[in-house]
């Protein structure tokens, strides 16, 4: 899995991340919020880590959300048709 920052989002065109980035970055700060724990940390301890990387690609070449992806693995596998 990789931990770098990405500009892709599925559904948004790279001119509307950037605007939002742009946006979010003049007008919010977020020095007062409390910080919250990341939802994705979790799925690095239920996912093997040789995994990882398979997930995210098929993800993007799908245009899905990893979650979406191992949702609909773990679906066929448990309910085959």
């Amino acid at each position: 899995m990789s931990f770098e920052i990405t500009d892709h989002v599925p559904g948004l065109s790279t001119d509307k991340v950037a605007a939002m980035a742009a946006q979010a970055e003049a007008e919010y700060d977020l020095t007062g919020q409390a910080s919250e724990p990341n939802p994705h940390f979790q799925r690095v301890q239920l996912v093997p880590a040789d995994l990882l990387d398979a997930i995210d690609e098929r993800a993007h070449v799908e245009g899905q959300s990893p979650d979406a992806v191992v949702r609909q693995a773990l679906s066929t596998y448990l309910h085959p048709a």
